[in-house]
Formats: structure tokens, C-alpha cells, sequence
């Protein structure tokens, strides 16, 4: 009986269903090989980016029974697998036991854990017998309840960071200014208790930065994140403008984060901060493409560099290049938002104000349809209304560019404000 060659890719976070399509089209154009995408619950456009789709839980306890389930189907149906992609923090456990299962690359189950669970990631930097010299660990503790939130917070100063043991982007993540905001941070955080809350030291003043991988390639990638009660990720920048020291610092902190779990991954977004004083410390480890359409950013942004093929190679044929990418210049995305929570009434052509401003657009795109439900507070990344992508030789402009149409663009979105119903008088 014939057998057809596939790819399974293990989930995707957010709005990254597009992102399948890329994947789909290198498994066929590098493999004649199909994509079957594994889901814990299939969604509307699942079917439109993958040849076949299968449901699969992905929670730890389900592990073995997901990777029969996948087997049996595999089988079934004579496919021949030849490569696993684990797409999502959730997917990254399903995805190291299903190359585990079939001898194909990937990391084993119990180094997979470190990407999902960010205590255990904690715990091995806490362990470990050797950093780097600028390298300093945060403090971080799970926590089990209100009365346990509280006392830590005191103990931190009275600030402190919470969020999601097992979550992605930037879910759940706030900061905690004063103790007397733990009872409702306890509150906002009740859907994810079950995964595991963490909290940890209130890192201020530092900025981020990821140090992105694929396949023995490195980059490192600038963040801004938004302020106030929440932190969600607005802007990235490919590569970060940086002096050389710098680089080498975030570059030696980024490594020592993926030693800590696996040195067998084919792909890391880890988060890093880079303190006033010069040190860097570890904000999380992600075992799978950086979200924000970064590796877009570092296509268009590096001389001939495909990470999305990088990645499928090494999970098909293991294959590791250690030449780092080369700039031809900057890209950048920032996300929009909207003025106002309500109904979105109107936006503007993106196209045509980049046109006035006199700026080269790369990528323009809302997330947003009219009659949509938005809102002015930033929760996570799902919170914004679009995107725009821009590139310039010049970092300088690239950020200024990026600053003045992501202004023109919200200052002119409408928003129909929905009353509060008054309440009745008894």
C-alpha cells in the first residue's frame, strides 16, 4: 500500500493560522510531504491552511494517550511521517513526544516541559552551577492562593509581576503595584490557576529583548512593551540596534537560557531583559517561533535568509547551519490601537496615509472588522485592532516611521462608545 509523506505541525497560538500556510507550502515544495495540523479544538480556518486536521489534547496528563491516538491515525490512514513542528507552548510536550515516538529530531518530553511551564524553567536557572558573568536570575515563586499572593508581594517590596506558569502571548501578565491590587490580580488570573500562577521581582527600568533561533541561527530582536497594569508586546524590531558588547551579553544570556532545557531544540524565543546597570536576566524561555510576525521581520531584514525553511529542514533532516544571519537593514511591526472601547464604526486606508506620510509600506493589516467589539485596554496581544510592517536601512527612521503612521492611523479610527444602561430607580 502507497504511503504519503507528512509533517505534523503541534498547534499554533493566536492569530497565527496563516502562519500554517508557510509551512504547508515549504513541507510540499522542499518534501512533496503534507501538513497534518494536530488542535485541541479545530477552528474556522484550519481546514483552508493544512491538508488534514486532527484533534488531540495536549495537556501533560494526556500526553501518551495523544501520541496513540496520533499513531493509530497516522497509520490508518498510510501516512509516513518525516517531520514534527511543535508550533505552540501547549504543543511543545505533544510535539517532543511524537519525534520521541518516531526517532525523528526533536528534544525528549521532560526537556520540553521547561518550554511550557515557566517554574521549571526557574528551577533549572536557579540550579544551575554556571552563567554567564553578567547573568542575573529573578526571583520567582509559585503561588497557591490570595493569602500566599499577599505575603509575597510584601516580602518583594510591595511590587511584583504575576502571570501564567503555562501561557503565551502575553496572557494574564500584569503587574502588581501596590499589595492592596492582589485581591483583584488574584481575581483576573482565576482561568489560568489551574495551569499554575507565577510571580516574580518587578524588574523597572530594562529593556527587552528576545534572542531568537532556528536552526543554529541566532538574532537578537528589540521589544517594547506597553505600559501600565498589563504588559503586552506593541513593537519588535529586527535585529536590535546594538554596540557590540551589548549583542554579546543578550547573545551569551539568550544561550545559556537554551542550554538550561535543550540543546537539541530547533527553534527559541527567549525573552531577556537587559537592566539599567547592564545586566541581563531572563524574562522566559519559548521553545518555538517567536509570535509578532518576527520571523517575517528577519526575512525581510537578513540577506537571504528563509527562517520558515531553516526550520522545516531541521525538523526533516536535522539540520543545524551556526551562520548567524547577515542585515541588510532594519524591519519593524507595531500594532494598533483602537482610541476607544466600543464598536469599531470606521478605520482608515493604511495604504494611502503611508502614501501621504511619505513612507514605503511593507505590511498593513486589521485584525479588526467593522461592528467589532474593541478596546482601549490593552490586556495581550489580541487586545489590538492590526498591524503595520515597515523596513528601512536607517534604525532611526525605521522608528520614526513606524511611530508617525501607527499615530496617523489610530488618531482616525472611530469608535462608537456603547452607553452604560442607566439603572432603574425603585
Amino acid at each position: 500500500m502507497n504511503t504519503t509523506s507528512c509533517v505534523v505541525v503541534v498547534g499554533y497560538n493566536g492569530n497565527r493560522v496563516h502562519d500554517i500556510q508557510k509551512l504547508r507550502d515549504l513541507c510540499k515544495t522542499l518534501y512533496n510531504a503534507r501538513l497534518i495540523l494536530v488542535v485541541e479544538q479545530i477552528q474556522a480556518d484550519d481546514d483552508q491552511v493544512a491538508d488534514h486536521v486532527c484533534t488531540a489534547s495536549m495537556a501533560p496528563q494526556d500526553i501518551a494517550d495523544s501520541v496513540d491516538l496520533l499513531v493509530g491515525c497516522l497509520s490508518a490512514d498510510c501516512w509516513k511521517l518525516v517531520g514534527v513542528l511543535p508550533f505552540s507552548d501547549r504543543g511543545v510536550l505533544l510535539g517532543a513526544a511524537l519525534a520521541t515516538h518516531f526517532g525523528l529530531p526533536g528534544i525528549t518530553p521532560g526537556e520540553a516541559r521547561a518550554g511550557l511551564d515557566k517554574q521549571i524553567f526557574r528551577t533549572l536557572e536557579a540550579a544551575a552551577d554556571t552563567a554567564p558573568e553578567d547573568y542575573r536570575p529573578v526571583f520567582s515563586a509559585r503561588i497557591e492562593s490570595l493569602g500566599e499572593l499577599r505575603q509575597r508581594v510584601v516580602e518583594l517590596g510591595g511590587r511584583a509581576f504575576i502571570k501564567p506558569a503555562c501561557e503565551g502571548a502575553s496572557r494574564g501578565c500584569r503587574v502588581i503595584h501596590h499589595p492592596s491590587e492582589c485581591d483583584e490580580a488574584w481575581q483576573a488570573l482565576k482561568p489560568y490557576r489551574e495551569g499554575g500562577i507565577v510571580l516574580e521581582e518587578l524588574i523597572q527600568n530594562a529593556r527587552e529583548y528576545s534572542w531568537d533561533y532556528v536552526a543554529g541561527s541566532t538574532w537578537v530582536t528589540e521589544k517594547t512593551t506597553t505600559e501600565g497594569a498589563y504588559r503586552a508586546e506593541i513593537q519588535q524590531v529586527v535585529p536590535a540596534p546594538l554596540a557590540a558588547d551589548v549583542q554579546a551579553r543578550l547573545a551569551a544570556a539568550g544561550r545559556h537560557m537554551s542550554g538550561l532545557v535543550s540543546l537539541e531544540n530547533g527553534a527559541y524565543h527567549n525573552e531577556i531583559f537587559l537592566r539599567r546597570d547592564g545586566l541581563t536576566s531572563a524574562v522566559e524561555t519559548n521553545m518555538r517561533p517567536g509570535g509578532m510576525h518576527i520571523w517575517d521581520l528577519a526575512r525581510l531584514a537578513f540577506v537571504d535568509f528563509d527562517p520558515w525553511e531553516r526550520w522545516v529542514r531541521w525538523a526533516v533532516e536535522g539540520k543545524v547551519d551556526h551562520q548567524d544571519p547577515v542585515a541588510r537593514g532594519y524591519c519593524g511591526i507595531r500594532l494598533l490601537r483602537a482610541p476607544a472601547g466600543g464598536l469599531l464604526r470606521f478605520v482608515p486606508d493604511i495604504q494611502s496615509l503611508a502614501r501621504e506620510l511619505n513612507i514605503e509600506l511593507v505590511e498593513a493589516v486589521y485584525a479588526k472588522r467593522l461592528s467589532d467589539s474593541v478596546t482601549a485596554l490593552v490586556k495581550d496581544n489580541t487586545s489590538f485592532i492590526g498591524h503595520i510592517v515597515l523596513f528601512s536601512e536607517d534604525y532611526g527612521q525605521l522608528s520614526d516611521n513606524l511611530l508617525r503612521l501607527a499615530e496617523a492611523i489610530e488618531s482616525r479610527v472611530e469608535v462608537t462608545c456603547l452607553a452604560v444602561p442607566a439603572r432603574a430607580v425603585g
